[in-house]
């Protein structure tokens, strides 16, 4: 497993104080829960993300995170690649941010007890959250074509059978004579 270059508990006020920044590319194995949501994580998840204190006080990481991932498609069952890209400003400041109002344009990060932030956590739940409930290749797609030949319908009844309510109105007319 290669080096991280940053812990994977960090301390986010020091690290928005310092104005800490990162571009980096992660080995998928600092990932497992995003290689367990697809069939292979393919590349280096990417990275670029900044601490810093806004001008609110806030102390705030900004940034994206990017995968590109394989799948099985649900309609065709056939696996393809996606690329699953995250965009993010988030703060762990949550009493500052409602005082503000601020708290619907940043999300809410919690700390552990000890303070500490788990930034690998926290980039894995961005892809995470990106990964659609199905997944399927692009609805143009040349690739997902579904054979229509594997298609099965019920039988069509060719026999006419007889109305049941003529043979009520048959006994309708037995009981009048």
């Amino acid at each position: 497993m290669e080096k991280l270059p940053f812990d994977e508990l960090v301390n986010f006020e020091k690290l928005a104080s310092l104005g800490s920044s990162y571009d980096v590319k992660l080995d998928p194995s600092f990932m497992p829960r995003l290689s367990e949501a697809c069939v292979k994580v393919l590349n280096p998840v990417e990275a670029k993300f900044k601490f810093y204190v806004d001008m609110h006080g806030l102390n705030t990481i900004e940034g994206t995170v990017k995968a590109e991932l394989s799948f099985i498609c649900q309609r065709c069952s056939k696996e393809f690649n996606k690329v699953i890209e995250s965009t993010f400003v988030s703060t762990c400041d949550e009493e500052k941010a409602q005082s503000l109002k601020m708290e619907d344009k940043l999300d809410i990060v919690d700390l552990e007890e000890d303070g500490s932030f788990n930034l690998i956590g926290f980039l894995e739940d961005c892809l995470l959250l990106e990964i659609p409930f199905i997944t399927s290749h692009d609805e143009d797609s040349p690739d997902c074509v579904e054979s229509k030949e594997d298609w099965s319908f019920g039988e069509v009844q060719t026999e006419q059978s007889e109305n049941p309510f003529a043979a009520l109105a048959q006994l309708k007319g037995q009981l009048k004579n």
